[in-house]
């Protein structure tokens, strides 16, 4: 069954909307903020859970035989049985919803969050829109409509992000990575990579929020990304305003993006390629 994705995109920005009024209202106590700990997966605060349950309820109301795979519901049984990807891949219809993706940031009054809304396909995305409420940034794309860049609080007035090159030398280049000893992951490969590419940029940076950070490369604020150990909620909507804006994204491997890849990395043509070669495994 088709779907209007442009209509489902704009019903999407008024849920973006919604949660930011909430993340906004629970940043402004962080005195009072109630936080706890995720098993190698940080730190969930109540802002992160009303935040869900604001989306997941209008989800659920839109789309009530949709699947959704969100952060605060299901990291527990992500990559167990229950929530094997191939559940989603093998579903038409799902979602993939962070409700504050840079949580650690958060909690510690920094302003660098997003909220986080995927529509997928099969287990693709089709639609995707990343919100930062603390300066009105939003980036949203739908398949085959394009990417686009609109700040709220400066009318809302969108901006195509039109596909484009970079043929810039490594050197030359600011780019955004992210990691983490909470993942539970070793971190001896992503600290090499991250070695290797400090020497050779201009600049790297570590934001702590994946999904903004694949949303200023397609904006062209950042010239390209790179990271392990995701979960399909932290990139499924900035991979798809990526793709809508012209900007190559894969794996470490340099196969095509999913987001239930164990790896991603994100530029335009032509560094991506020369990126690529400092993380190809």
């Amino acid at each position: 069954m088709k779907r209007d994705y442009k209509k489902i995109c704009n019903m999407v920005l008024n849920w973006a909307k919604g949660a930011g009024v909430i993340t906004v209202k629970y940043q402004r106590k962080l005195d009072s903020l109630k936080i706890s700990h995720k098993k190698t997966l940080g730190v969930v605060s109540e802002a992160d859970l009303a935040s869900e349950e604001y989306l997941l309820k209008r989800i659920r109301k839109s789309f009530p035989l949709d699947l959704i795979l969100a952060e605060e519901s299901d990291y527990r049984g992500y990559g167990t049985k229950g929530a094997d990807p191939k559940f989603y891949i093998e579903s038409e219809w799902s979602w993939a919803v962070d409700p504050l993706d840079g949580t650690t940031n958060f909690v510690n009054g920094m302003d660098y969050y997003a909220i986080a809304i995927s529509l997928m396909h099969f287990g693709s995305p089709v639609m995707g829109v990343v919100y930062r409420p603390s300066n009105g940034d939003c980036f949203y794309a739908y398949q085959g409509g394009g990417a686009y860049f609109a700040n709220f609080k400066d009318g809302g007035r969108a901006v195509r992000l039109k596909p484009r090159r970079n043929s810039k030398k490594l050197r030359d280049t600011l780019l955004v990575t992210g990691f983490t000893t909470e993942k539970g992951q070793t971190l001896l490969s992503e600290f090499s990579y991250f070695k290797k590419l400090v020497q050779s940029a201009r600049g790297v940076r570590r934001m702590g929020s994946a999904a903004l950070d694949l949303c200023y490369v397609a904006r062209g604020t950042f010239d390209g990304f790179w990271e392990s150990g995701l979960a399909p909620w932290d990139v499924a909507a900035a991979g798809i305003i990526c793709l809508e804006a012209g900007v190559k994204v894969a794996d470490f491997k340099g196969k095509e993006f999913t987001p239930f890849q164990s790896s991603i990395i994100a530029a335009r043509m032509p560094l991506f390629n020369s990126l690529l070669k400092f993380v190809k495994k």
